[in-house]
Formats: C-alpha cells, structure tokens, sequence
C-alpha cells in the first residue's frame, strides 16, 4: 500500500520546484535552465456582442435573469469597451445573481462599477449621459 502512494505522489525537483503533475517533473528534469510557470499571461477569447438598445456611448442590456457565465461576460465586455458604457434595466434588481447567492442583481452591478435601472426609473436612464453623439 505505501508503494501505491508513493507512485501517486507528484514528483518534486529536490529542494526547488514543486510540479503539478509527474509529467512536468519528467519534463523539467530535462529543461533544466529553463523557468517553470514564472508568470501569468492573460488571455481573451473573442466573441461579439450585441446591445439591446444603444445611443451615443451608452449600451443598454435588459435582463430578467443572468444565465451561467453571464457575469463573467458583462465584465469582460466591460472590460473592453474604451469610450463606450455597459448599463442594465432589469426586471427586478432584487433577484439573485443566481440560486443560492446572497448577492442580487443590483449588487452584483454596483459592486462592479454597473450603472443599472429598472422599468420604474426608465426616465433617469433616458437622461443619463454623457453621451457622444
């Protein structure tokens, strides 16, 4: 039975590296001048994104509901517009973000940095700037 573990265990470069799996080790017992994981590169994945509404700058997303991933991607959406703003209408800003969050979908958008509006307070969208023409 030890022997069994032992085999399991991720093999470690002595007194340096620990890797995430015996085929790394293998690997880095060969590159040895070389770094292992030294660094994050951050990626994109592209995807296009559809507005419901626009004028000037501002892009506007009704929702009733957020699906799996969607907070994900609003951010990431965010994340690359340059002159133009992601806000919200939703249908109930009081619903969770999704089942069993303590976070509603109007905290989720302030604690993010998302304007956000409901069908109630339509006119103070309909006046929110600024906007490029």
């Amino acid at each position: 039975m030890v022997k069994l573990i032992l085999l399991l265990s991720v093999k470690m470069k002595p007194n340096t590296i620990k890797y995430r799996n015996n085929f790394e080790a293998d690997v880095g017992e060969e590159l040895v001048d070389w770094s292992y994981e030294p660094y994050h590169i951050p990626y994109i994945i592209k995807r296009k994104y559809i507005p419901d509404f626009t004028r000037g700058n501002i892009l506007v997303e009704c929702k009733g509901f957020f699906r799996a991933g969607d907070t994900q991607k609003y951010k990431a959406i965010r994340d690359s517009l340059h002159s133009q703003e992601l806000v919200f209408v939703f249908t109930n800003s009081n619903k969770k973000v999704r089942k069993g969050s303590k976070l509603t979908m109007g905290e989720w958008c302030d604690k993010e940095g998302f304007k956000w509006f409901t069908k109630e307070t339509l006119e103070e969208l309909k006046h929110y700037g600024p906007t490029i023409k």
